[in-house]
């Protein structure tokens, strides 16, 4: 993990530590819900090309379908409408199908490789409050820092050729805007949130596509999620 990467997981911990010791209005979420990829979340090997003992074939790489996302996270007060944000999601894409096909025989299916990608966002940022009431509000940014995880299973036919390791783990940072409406009850406060999340801004190879996913969510809160000043 370089610098920039430990700069940015300090300030994940510590920045809500800090915010707590001199405000006290503050609540913790829980959220659920849709998460739907961009059409390159599943270009596993930032190519549809692969080569590999004088065979060249080709992934038939259709977008990944929808998954879902959960998480957990924190609001805090900074200064009236101003709140800081931050928490720990997952987000899972189920299993692509993806045939590989012989280039100069597209008849020829090679192998079918099935994907399954998992990202698991940090996330720290800023929400801004427009209203009080039993209804408000809001919209947010975000830092991410980014686990991406891909799970890859190959059947060949007829013959086998040697495909790169993807059970791996990546890491890479991100951003995040979005809209969201509160609403404010004795108990709980519940929230319905849109966001657009990049996971991949930072330290992606050059041969590696930006990457993103829409989550549409629905969450509870417990604790204060209006400030007392006016």
């Amino acid at each position: 993990m370089n610098n920039i990467h430990k700069i940015i997981v300090s300030a994940i911990i510590l920045i809500p530590l800090c915010i707590s010791g001199t405000n006290a209005q503050s609540s913790f979420g829980i959220f659920a819900g849709l998460a739907t990829p961009s059409d390159l979340v599943n270009q596993v090997y930032n190519t549809d090309l692969i080569k590999s003992n004088n065979v060249t074939g080709i992934l038939m790489r259709e977008a990944a379908t929808s998954g879902y996302t959960i998480g957990a996270r924190i609001r805090q007060n900074i200064d009236g409408q101003f709140w800081f944000t931050g928490g720990v999601s997952l987000a899972r894409f189920p299993q692509s199908v993806i045939p590989i096909i012989n280039q100069v025989n597209p008849i020829d299916t090679l192998a079918i490789m099935t994907t399954v990608q998992n990202v698991v966002p940090i996330h720290a940022g800023m929400m801004y409050q427009f209203n009080k009431g039993l209804v408000s509000l809001y919209v947010l940014g975000d830092v991410t820092y980014n686990y991406l995880m891909n799970s890859v299973d190959v059947d060949y036919n007829n013959q086998s050729f040697p495909l790169p390791p993807e059970d791996e783990t990546k890491e890479r940072i991100g951003f995040g805007f979005g809209l969201g409406m509160d609403v404010h009850l004795k108990i709980i406060t519940a929230s319905l949130e849109a966001k657009m999340n990049t996971i991949n801004f930072i330290g992606r190879s050059p041969s590696e596509a930006e990457k993103r996913f829409f989550s549409l969510t629905l969450g509870i809160h417990f604790g204060q999620t209006q400030s007392d000043k006016p």
